[in-house]
């Protein structure tokens, strides 16, 4: 997502720096031969161009490759039928045929597309993603006085599919504190549904107590909507797990919770090998792109 726009040559840095962008805050890791780094910061005014700055300043990152994820609210999405050119013309296409479905203005528009996998013929549908260019902009600036190697942009959508490495269609329930709740479905790491919920913004702060007012109830119809979905619409054989990736210290209890209202089996999602990313998954699941970017 994006790639196609910023992708740059790889620098021969061992260094590996991953930026999440959310509309009030700013996340950096940085994984070296060094300890890993990750910290966040509150971005009220928006200028995250600064607020990088102020992250990286006293880490060592000349040179280092380097990727973005533009979280939700950092972008905005439509799907669309396929434009009736060659795939070489669609982004020429996009910018006529899809500019008024965004609120972004066109001439700030940077357009992008991704098709989801399904087991559709002729499938004819296209996700389009549109960011403002006077907010990517200087967040390129920035990176290039740091001498990053930008490597590519990303929305959170896309980048989930990192988190599932199975030829299995599974579905993960992700949550970034402050955001709205993300559904994707993974299968063989290619990205065949996602959708974001309303209503589940603060999800991190809820609690068990809240949880037996009927939350997790309506988060079951949200999950089990997106599976018939994905088997009906989509054509996939079935979804074998569901995979919970949130900020919440009864996060089990979720779980335990979501567990009694399906028959395919409910678990934490930890694919992290470091226990600072675990706060901060988003920033690791960009790690992973970038590791396959290099192979």
């Amino acid at each position: 997502m994006l790639a196609k726009l910023f992708r740059k040559k790889q620098s021969v840095s061992n260094c590996k720096v991953s930026i999440v962008i959310q509309p009030a805050s700013v996340t950096v890791s940085v994984l070296s031969e060094k300890d890993p780094f990750v910290q966040q910061l509150a971005c009220p005014d928006q200028n995250y161009s600064k607020t990088i700055s102020e992250l990286l300043l006293e880490q060592s990152v000349d040179c280092a490759n380097c990727y973005v994820v533009l979280a939700h609210g950092m972008y905005q999405m439509t799907q669309i039928d396929k434009p009736n050119v060659p795939e070489a013309e669609y982004s020429t296409a996009l910018s006529f045929s899809a500019k008024d479905f965004f609120t972004i203005s066109p001439e700030n528009q940077l357009l992008d597309y991704y098709q989801n996998v399904s087991n559709v013929p002729n499938n004819n549908k296209l996700n389009v993603v549109a960011c403002d260019r006077s907010v990517v902009t200087p967040i390129l600036e920035v990176l290039k006085d740091l001498e990053l190697t930008l490597i590519g942009i990303s929305i959170e959508d896309i980048v989930l599919t990192n988190f599932v490495k199975d030829e299995n269609a599974n579905l993960v329930i992700f949550h970034n504190p402050g955001s709205q709740l993300l559904l994707g479905i993974v299968k063989d790491g290619e990205l065949c549904f996602s959708r974001h919920i309303h209503g589940y913004d603060n999800l991190h702060q809820l609690s068990e107590i809240d949880f037996e007012a009927g939350i997790l109830s309506n988060l079951g119809l949200e999950v089990q909507r997106s599976i018939d979905y994905a088997v009906g619409q989509l054509k996939l054989e079935s979804v074998n797990n569901i995979y919970v990736c949130v900020q919440n210290f009864d996060s089990q209890y979720i779980v335990s919770s979501l567990q009694e209202l399906f028959d395919i089996k409910v678990s934490i999602l930890t694919p992290f090998d470091v226990s600072e990313y675990e706060r901060f998954p988003m920033n690791y699941a960009a790690l992973e792109e970038l590791v396959m970017e290099a192979t």
